[in-house]
């Protein structure tokens, strides 16, 4: 059965009796006989709230039974209910359509149109299965973000964290997504077309890092059809794929603040940490979310160090909720994990 075809669940209905709007009618204007009946002004309200209380615990029962077909927002969409709730409600509408460039277009957070590498073996499992990915993270974002403010999404994929993020600062904010793998810029190009979000979102196909760079090697886990149009771009070393890519310090990149930085490519987090001076002193209010990986950083220690020294550490558990760590506690429990990184108190 498609999920869109919308079955009430059959309710027991009381004896057949005048409908509440025609009665609530009929009391206020007298139109039904004198304001004060047999059953008088406070029975007849009395009765009245009752059966309103009675209509809304019907419709909590159709919700519970088939589920909410219209998630219109995030803010809406995680305001209502826990997180089991969500997900269900998130997995309900998930559709998935596969493509002949080698994409599979899928459904995320209930609304988003995103198209996704079909060899994907990484985020695009979650998209297509579940339609979103990280959710304590997504839930995490959705809390810290407001209307209006200025995000940056570091290594972008496809582009779910920027459609998140333009959802939540709205026309009135600002979203630069980078994504220098010249296949995955292309989808992310797509999904932000797709859903309209161009006059919100930024793109460059660039890297960051902590200088200008004409043509920086950046590796490459997803290629793209080997016969397609994108083929020609990647060249392997050792058996791993790489290709060519303009890259930029962040604090190069557009003058003034930020509010927002979502840095997501633990690889390279040493050397776009290295290029964001001039950002972190022109934007003090800024929030860092910041993949951490101690296994792929170049030098794990001094980069905590660097980090530590602005911006007391923290890091997103999986309830949502930032907790406070210490650079020993990242280097042994927990080696994996997402930082936040801010003077700004998180919600």
């Amino acid at each position: 059965m498609p999920k869109d075809d919308t079955h009430f669940p059959t309710l027991p209905t009381a004896a057949s009796r005048p409908g509440l709007v025609p009665r609530l009618f009929s009391w206020l204007f007298a139109t039904g006989g004198s304001r004060h009946g047999t059953l008088g002004t406070h029975e007849e309200l009395f009765r009245i709230r009752g059966e309103l209380a009675t209509l809304r615990a019907e419709l909590e029962a159709m919700h519970a039974a088939v589920g909410r077909r219209d998630i219109a927002t995030l803010e809406e969409l995680f305001r209502g209910g826990n997180r089991r709730q969500v997900e269900a409600l998130i997995r309900d509408r998930t559709q998935n359509v596969p493509l002949p460039d080698g994409s599979v277009l899928c459904r995320t957070l209930g609304r988003f149109k995103m198209f996704t590498d079909a060899a994907d073996g990484g985020i695009a499992p979650h998209l297509l299965l579940d339609g979103y990915w990280e959710y304590w993270i997504t839930e995490f974002i959705c809390r810290n973000v407001a209307r209006g403010e200025t995000a940056y999404d570091v290594g972008a994929v496809y582009g779910y964290y920027s459609a998140v993020l333009a959802d939540l600062v709205g026309s009135a904010g600002r979203v630069v997504a980078l994504e220098p793998n010249p296949w995955l810029h292309s989808l992310l190009r797509r999904n932000v077309a797709v859903n309209g979000l161009g006059d919100i979102v930024t793109l460059h196909r660039c890297a960051a890092a902590e200088a200008k760079h004409e043509a920086l090697r950046v590796p490459a886990q997803l290629t793209g059809p080997l016969h397609g149009s994108f083929a020609n771009w990647f060249t392997f070393e050792h058996g791993r794929a790489g290709c060519p890519a303009p890259a930029e310090a962040l604090q190069d990149l557009e003058p003034g603040s930020i509010d927002v930085l979502r840095i997501g490519v633990a690889s390279a987090a040493d050397s776009i940490v290295a290029g964001l001076g001039g950002l972190l002193d022109r934007s003090p209010n800024l929030r860092i979310l910041m993949e951490f990986d101690a296994n792929r950083c170049k030098e794990a220690l001094a980069l905590l160090a660097a980090l530590s020294a602005r911006y007391p550490l923290r890091y997103i558990d999986g309830d949502s909720r930032a907790k406070p760590c210490t650079a020993e506690e990242l280097m042994t429990q927990r080696r994996v994990t997402t930082l936040y990184l801010s003077k700004v108190e998180p919600r």
